[in-house]
């Protein structure tokens, strides 16, 4: 059997190469927050107390907080993966052709390809290597985007329970202020739920502030990586400037044993 027989690949690297699906255990923010809004009625006593408490609208807020396509995000997350699986097959295919070649070639031509095409097999990997980083990275923060967005929401729906209990309360304060004790049992309610809306939603601000932290940080790593692979990229092994062959292929190469 001759060498240039010999050469199969071991595995379809570009079986890696495929579009990433939806992605697992991740639920838009955006998404999560709508349905909370549900429980954040519009009614016009509620919309006084949150204005009240806190000068603005806290689903609308919070939407802001989650502008941008979370879920294309963390799809980006498997495009990495398969990417790095790519690069392993393309890396073992070398691996396995250049092993078959080492049995029938020596010579000087012989060893400046082993140690060329080790050196590429070398970079491939070291490739695979930060591409499986940047899968993590990115999944880490989709998954924290989704868990914050279901966190936030769970304070929404608190702070709709609030709202709704103080606009309650304020309204039945005025409609009986003509009593005296009516209209301080009301507004008393109304103020220590306010206080309560103010509160969760500092505990909705510190939530996203814990989030952008961990965003920030993914986005340092992202930067450590992208450093490391432009190093790799330029260092990426060259053919030798000589052309050769393997003479056992029997195509009359130029390659000397």
């Amino acid at each position: 059997m001759t060498v240039g027989t010999e050469f199969r690949d071991v595995v379809r690297p570009t079986d890696c190469l495929r579009p990433p699906g939806p992605p697992e255990d991740f639920t838009s923010p955006i998404d999560t927050l709508n349905a909370a809004g549900d429980l954040v009625s519009p009614s016009f006593w509620m919309s006084k107390v949150l204005d009240f408490a806190l000068a603005l609208d806290p689903l609308e807020e919070g939407r802001k907080y989650f502008a941008g396509d979370w879920e294309a995000y963390a799809r980006s997350a498997e495009a990495w993966a398969n990417l790095a699986g790519f690069c392993e097959g393309l890396a073992t295919n070398i691996e396995s052709g250049n092993h078959l070649l080492g049995g029938a070639w020596q010579g000087e031509a012989a060893a400046a390809a082993d140690v060329y095409f080790a050196s590429l097999c070398g970079k491939l990997r070291a490739i695979k290597g930060s591409l499986e980083t940047m899968h993590t990275e990115y999944l880490v923060a989709a998954h924290g985007v989704s868990m914050t967005g279901e966190a936030v929401a769970q304070l929404m729906g608190l702070i709709g329970d609030a709202a709704a209990t103080a606009a309650i309360a304020w309204a039945a304060g005025g409609l009986t202020a003509w009593t005296g004790w009516g209209a301080g049992v009301g507004y008393g309610l109304a103020a220590t739920e306010i206080l309560r809306i103010c509160d969760l939603w500092g505990e909705v601000t510190k939530t996203v502030n814990m989030l952008q932290m961990r965003i920030d940080a993914v986005y340092g790593q992202l930067a450590d990586i992208g450093a490391e692979l432009a190093g790799v990229l330029d260092g990426f092994p060259q053919p030798p400037s000589r052309p050769y062959s393997c003479p056992a292929a029997g195509d009359g190469g130029s390659g000397h044993g």
